[in-house]
Parts: C-alpha cells; sequence; structure tokens
C-alpha cells in the first residue's frame, strides 16, 4: 500500500523559508520569504490545545502535512547552500499571503523517499 496515495492530496500548500538578512541603514532586517515549493498535500490534524498563561488565552491547531518526496525538500540534505525542509521554515495554508502560517515542528522523510511528513503548530487566533 502507498503511502502517499494522489488522491488524497487535496490541498496546496506554500512552504518558505526567511529571506536574506539586508541592512537597512540602521540594523540588519529579514527580507521577504523565499517560496521554497507550492506542493500539494493531505491534511491530518492533530489534538488542538488552549492554555492561559501571562494573562493571555492562547489556542494551538496542531497536525501534519503529507507530501510527495523531493530532492530539493529533503529533510535529511545535508547541503549548506540549500539544506531541506527543516524547522526555521514555515507552512502557508491556504496558499496566499493572508494564508495560516504553520511553524514547522519537525519534518520526516517516509518509507523510501515516497513522501515527507511535515509537523506543524499554529496559533488558533491567526
Amino acid at each position: 500500500m502507498a503511502l502517499i496515495e494522489a488522491g488524497k492530496l487535496d490541498r496546496r500548500i506554500r512552504l518558505e523559508r526567511g529571506g536574506q538578512m539586508t541592512h537597512n541603514g540602521f540594523q540588519n532586517v529579514p527580507g521577504p520569504p523565499v517560496v521554497l515549493a507550492r506542493p500539494w498535500a493531505r491534511w491530518l490534524p492533530g489534538p488542538g490545545d488552549e492554555k492561559f498563561a501571562a494573562a493571555e488565552n492562547a489556542a494551538t491547531v496542531t497536525g501534519r502535512f503529507r507530501i510527495r518526496w523531493t530532492r530539493a525538500l529533503d529533510p535529511d540534505r545535508i547541503d549548506p547552500g540549500a539544506p531541506g525542509l527543516n524547522a526555521k521554515d514555515w507552512v502557508r495554508y491556504p496558499n496566499k499571503d493572508d494564508g495560516r502560517k504553520y511553524e514547522i515542528v519537525a519534518a520526516v522523510t517516509m518509507g523510501r523517499r515516497e513522501g515527507i511528513e511535515i509537523y506543524v503548530i499554529a496559533r488558533g487566533d491567526q
């Protein structure tokens, strides 16, 4: 049985990475995010959570996105110039600038390079 079934890849996500740091005359600021890919994905929701801390009631959304494996996004890739998907990157869904930003907790290769499972977390109020 295939780990990644084409019919279940029903959402288009956007994988992003922070842009190059630039100097604006006063300080270093991050440049615009770089879009790594816009793959089709499957969403597998995880348990939500709601906490009250520091006088703030914050809900979180957790889950996993599954995408097809590609060499460019391989989490096991150790290329200093272009590392694979990692916890410094993030996911936007829906695939728009105002889509919810999911922080990547971990990215894991599934099977024998069949897919990549991306564990994410996001604030519930965004």
